[in-house]
C-alpha cells in the first residue's frame, strides 16, 4: 500500500474516489458490536473525522488489507459485488503441518454450532476455497488461499479440513503461536467500469521467522505500527500489549520501555532477544519488572530496572508535543500513552477556557491545554517532584510555567479550599490512582470518590466539563459512572463517552481495558 501524503492525521490510508483502504492489524475487531467495545472502523473514522461504511470484514485475529466505503451509494455498490462473489480475494497463511499435497479445492457446509464455526460434511456445501502451497519458511509452510465465498472462519476451517490448520488457530486444531498467522493481501474487482487490483504484501518477517516467539511478537507489532501510523523517530507509541506473555512495551522516541508483569521476570534468553530487536531498530532497551502494581511499592524502582541507560532522562514527542521521560522517578517513565486521544480531545476544547488538572503527575494534560490557548491552567499533585517535572515539560514546549499555577497539595484539600473561595473552572481533568499514600493520608478511590465528585462539582462552571478516568480494576465503566454521580443533583448533568483509545492499543473493550472513564457536562 502506498501512503497518502495528504493525510491530515498520523493514520496511514489510501484514498480513492469511492472507498478508503487501510491495513488492519490482528487483534482488532472490525466494528463495535456493543456500546463500549473498540471497533477498527470507528477508530479510523475518529482519526479521519469522517463517516465510513463497512463493505467487507476480516476476522478479529486476521491482519491485512481492508476497505471501507466513503458514501452510502458506494457502500451499496461494493456490498453487492461482495455478495455476488465478484470480488477476488487472496490470503496467505502459515502452518506447521506438512502434507504431501500442494493444492486443494475445498467445498464444505459451514455453520455455527454452540458459538463455534464448524464444517458440517453432511450438508450441501455453501463455501469454497482454493488452497495452494507456496514455499517453506523456516520450520513452517506458507500457503495461499483464494476463497470464492465469504463465510466466517472459512479459510481456517478449510485449512483444518485439509490437514494444514493455521499456526496460532487454537479454535481449529492449530499449534500455539503468538497470533493467528493469516494475512489478507489482495482485492480485485470492477466498480463503475473501473478495474481495481489492490495489494498488501505479506509481512517480511513472516518469511524469515525468528526462533524466539517473543522477538517475533515484537517484529510483528513493529510492522503493524508502521502500517497504521506515520511514525517519526521522536514519537511515542504503545508497541506491544500481550496478555499471554504478560508484557507491555512502549516506544518513547529512541527508547524501548518494556513492562514485565510476569511473576519471575523475563529469562536471560528473552532479554537477549529483546536486545537483538532493539539493536535492529536502533532503540535503547529498558526493561522494568512490575511488582504488585497499585499496592504502593516505592523504593523498588532501581531494583526492578534492567538495562539502565547512561542518562536517566531523555525527551520524546506525542502528537508534536515534547515530554521529558525518566528512569529514576517511579515505575512509569512520565507519560501514560493510553491517554493520547483524551489529550487530543482536551487540546480541541480548551481554547479560551480555565482548566484544572487534578492528580496531574507530569502534567501532560496541562501542557496541551496551555498550547491550545487555555486562559489559565492549574495543576495539582501531592508530589513536588512531579510538579517540578511538569514545569520542565512546560519549558520544553516554550510555555512559561510562571503563567500557570502549580500546587503541591492533596487534591481533596485543594478542592475544599477552592470551594470555600468559590473558585470554579470550565474544564476539570481528573485521573486519580486507585491507591495512594502521602505523608498525611491514604487515598482509596472506592472510599474517596464520593467526596471527590462532590467537590469537583462545586468547582465546575455551568456548562463546564469534567474528564474523569481511572484504572480501578474492580469497577466497570457503568459502576464508575454510578459511583461518581451518586451524590450529584439529578437532572443537572449529562454523561458522554471519551474518545476511543488509539489504534496502537489493540483490543480495548471496557471489560478488558484498565483505563475507563467519561465526560460529564454540567447543564444546570
Amino acid at each position: 500500500m502506498n501512503q497518502n501524503d495528504e493525510a491530515r492525521t498520523i493514520l496511514r490510508y489510501v484514498d480513492h474516489e469511492d472507498f478508503v483502504l487501510f491495513f488492519k492489524p490482528n487483534g482488532l475487531r472490525m466494528h463495535q458490536v456493543d456500546d463500549g467495545q473498540f471497533g477498527f472502523i470507528e477508530a479510523v473514522s475518529q482519526q479521519l473525522d469522517k463517516k465510513l461504511f463497512i463493505v467487507h470484514r476480516l476476522d478479529k485475529e486476521t491482519s491485512g488489507l481492508v476497505m471501507a466505503a466513503k458514501t452510502k451509494v458506494a457502500a451499496a455498490a461494493l456490498a453487492e459485488l461482495f455478495e455476488k462473489h465478484l470480488v477476488k480475494k487472496t490470503y496467505y497463511f502459515l502452518t506447521d503441518k506438512n502434507v504431501a499435497e500442494t493444492s486443494f479445492l475445498v467445498k464444505t457446509h459451514i455453520e455455527k454450532v454452540q458459538n463455534q464455526f464448524v464444517n458440517n460434511l453432511g450438508l450441501t456445501a455453501n463455501s469454497e476455497t482454493e488452497l495452494n502451497f507456496v514455499k517453506t519458511v523456516g520450520a513452517f509452510y506458507l500457503w495461499q488461499a483464494k476463497p470464492v465465498s465469504g463465510r466466517s472462519h472459512q479459510i481456517r476451517l478449510h485449512a483444518e479440513h485439509s490437514g494444514i490448520s493455521l499456526l496460532g488457530d487454537l479454535d481449529h486444531n492449530g499449534s500455539p503461536w503468538f497470533r493467528l498467522a493469516l494475512f489478507a493481501t489482495d482485492l480485485e474487482f470492477t466498480l463503475n467500469s473501473v478495474h481495481h487490483r489492490l495489494s498488501e504484501p505479506i509481512p517480511e518477517h513472516f518469511e524469515k521467522l525468528d526462533s524466539s516467539e517473543l522477538k517475533s511478537l515484537f517484529l510483528d507489532a513493529q510492522y503493524n505500527l508502521n502500517k497504521i501510523f506515520h511514525t517519526q523517530p521522536t514519537e511515542s507509541y504503545r508497541l506491544v500489549q500481550n496478555d499471554r506473555h504478560k508484557i507491555r512495551a512502549d516506544i518513547l522516541g529512541t527508547y524501548l520501555w518494556v513492562y514485565d508483569y510476569s511473576d519471575k521476570g523475563l529469562s536471560d534468553f528473552d532479554i537477549s532477544k529483546l536486545q537483538e530487536f532493539a539493536n535492529e531498530k536502533n532503540l535503547h532497551l529498558i526493561v522494568r519488572h512490575m511488582l504488585d502494581r497499585g499496592q504502593g511499592v516505592g523504593g523498588l524502582e532501581k531494583s526492578t530496572l534492567l538495562n539502565q541507560p547512561e542518562a536517566s532522562s531523555w525527551t520524546a514527542d506525542e502528537e508534536g508535543v515534547h515530554y521529558e521521560f525518566r528512569t529514576d522517578s517511579g515505575f512509569s517513565p512520565g507519560l501514560f500513552l493510553d491517554q493520547r486521544e483524551n489529550r487530543k480531545w482536551v487540546s480541541s476544547v480548551t481554547k479560551g477556557k480555565t482548566v484544572l488538572n487534578l492528580f496531574s503527575y507530569t502534567s501532560g494534560f496541562s501542557v496541551v491545554a496551555g498550547l491550545a490557548a487555555a486562559t489559565k491552567v492549574t495543576s495539582v499533585d501531592a508530589s513536588k517532584k512531579f510538579l517540578e517535572w511538569s514545569k520542565q515539560n512546560f519549558r520544553l514546549n516554550n510555555l512559561k510555567p510562571e503563567n500557570s499555577e502549580f500546587f503541591a497539595q492533596d487534591c481533596l484539600v485543594f478542592l475544599n479550599g477552592s470551594k470555600k473561595r468559590n473558585r470554579k473552572w470550565d474544564l476539570i481533568i481528573c485521573d486519580p490512582p486507585s491507591f495512594g499514600r502521602s505523608q498525611d493520608s491514604v487515598w482509596k478511590i472506592e472510599r474517596n470518590i464520593f467526596e471527590l465528585a462532590e467537590l469537583m462539582w462545586n468547582c465546575l462552571e455551568k456548562n463546564g466539563q469534567i474528564l474523569f478516568t481511572c484504572n480501578f480494576e474492580k469497577w466497570t465503566r457503568k459502576e464508575l459512572v454510578a459511583n461518581f454521580t451518586k451524590k450529584l443533583p439529578h437532572g443537572s448533568y449529562k454523561i458522554e463517552r471519551m474518545p476511543l483509545l488509539s489504534l496502537d492499543f489493540g483490543e480495548t473493550d471496557e471489560i478488558k481495558s484498565l483505563m475507563k472513564g467519561f465526560v460529564l457536562i454540567r447543564t444546570k
